[in-house]
């Protein structure tokens, strides 16, 4: 039979500030408007700097940004596969484990520092860590 651990699972969960899903989910979108769909942007109503930047960069600069936009994707994916395992190494529940692993893949750094920040204090506290 299997034994029953004695400490109870872990169901701690934090949200970034708004703030950090509005400017980097924000910035994304118009990350993907500049490498894929840059017909989709009002340049003129942007004003002269930020709509002729963001024109000079989806005229010249598309391939380069398309790398880059995958890149960052794929960094997102990797943020939150490592959020998954420092819930799996915590022991949390199932909940608090698909949401920081889902939290932490939309919004990436800022999720990931409140997780690993709890990390290190349930290692602090003495807490048994995997």
């Amino acid at each position: 039979m299997a034994e029953k651990s004695s400490t109870p699972p872990d169901n701690h969960f934090r949200v970034p500030s708004l703030l950090w899903f509005l400017l980097l989910n924000g910035g994304l979108v118009v990350y993907y408007l500049v490498a894929f769909r840059p017909d989709l942007i009002p340049y003129s109503c942007l004003g002269s700097f930020i709509g002729g930047f963001l024109s000079l960069l989806a005229n010249d600069y598309r391939t380069p940004l398309r790398y880059g936009f995958g890149v960052s994707m794929f960094l997102h994916v990797a943020e939150g596969v490592y959020a998954y395992s420092i819930c799996r190494e915590l022991k949390m529940t199932t909940l608090a484990t698909a949401l920081w692993s889902i939290q932490t893949f939309i919004v990436g750094f800022p999720s990931l520092r409140l997780l690993r920040r709890h990390r290190n204090h349930c290692q602090l506290m003495g807490k048994k860590v995997r």
